[in-house]
Order: structure tokens, then sequence, then C-alpha cells
């Protein structure tokens, strides 16, 4: 299952998976502005996995059209995740943005978003020890 995302008439992205179970394409508003999400349940290998896109930055006005699409293959994801709590499996393209170490080389990983970057665990302590005065 694959949709095209258009904003204001020009594609945005296609967003899903050749073996979807579950795709959400949202649109979210703050106070600081409107933003589009996607992201994917998908099966491979018999393995469940999430996937994300980055989010899309959406003007007041923009018209935001979805279909689906005849298409081969989505926009490259952001963000994939194996599921399930015990058989999660880091990906080597959540990076930590303070040391730029990888999900696989850390001993833990908070993933980030658009407006939070991702940081792994020895730099959040070194962040704790500097807070502390101990750097």
């Amino acid at each position: 299952m694959l949709f095209d995302v258009y904003i204001n008439g020009r594609l945005a992205g296609t967003f899903g998976h050749e073996h979807s179970e579950n795709l959400s394409v949202s649109v979210a508003g703050t106070v600081e502005g409107n933003y589009l999400f996607a992201g994917v349940v998908c099966r491979e290998n018999g393995k469940l996995f999430h996937q994300s896109w980055d989010q899309l930055e959406l003007g007041q006005t923009d018209e935001v059209r979805i279909v689906a699409s005849d298409r081969n293959a989505p926009t490259q994801p952001a963000k994939k995740f194996e599921m399930g709590r015990t058989d999660r499996k880091a990906w080597e393209a959540n990076v930590c943005e303070f040391c730029q170490r990888n999900e696989t080389q850390v001993p833990k990983f908070i993933p980030g978003d658009a407006h939070r970057p991702g940081i792994c665990s020895d730099c959040v302590e070194l962040c704790n020890a500097i807070i502390a005065g101990k750097t």
C-alpha cells in the first residue's frame, strides 16, 4: 500500500510499504505551525517494522491531497525500528546529533524528530556532568 502526498499540487513524497499492515498520514497543528506526518507498520521477512518519515511543514493555506500511488517504491523513510520491545533492533540511520555515533554503537539511544535531536545515553551522561559542574 503506497500513497502519494501532494502539497499545493506538488508531490511531497510517496509513503507506505509493499507489505503495509497499517499506514498513517496525518496533519497536526500547533501554535508554531502545521505539519504532516507519515508512518507505516509493515512486515519484512516475518518481522514487524515501524517506519516513519520526516515531518513536512505546512502553511496556513496549503492544500494537501493524498491519493493511492502507482509508484513501485516509497520515499526513503527517515527512521525504521523493529517492533516488539524485547526484539527491537537498532538501525544505523538513527544517529546521535551530538557525537555522531549511530544507534548500533551506543548503549541506549533516544530518537529525535524534526524538533528534537536524537541523543545517546553517553551524551546524556556528559550533559548531566556538565550541568552538575563535574566537567
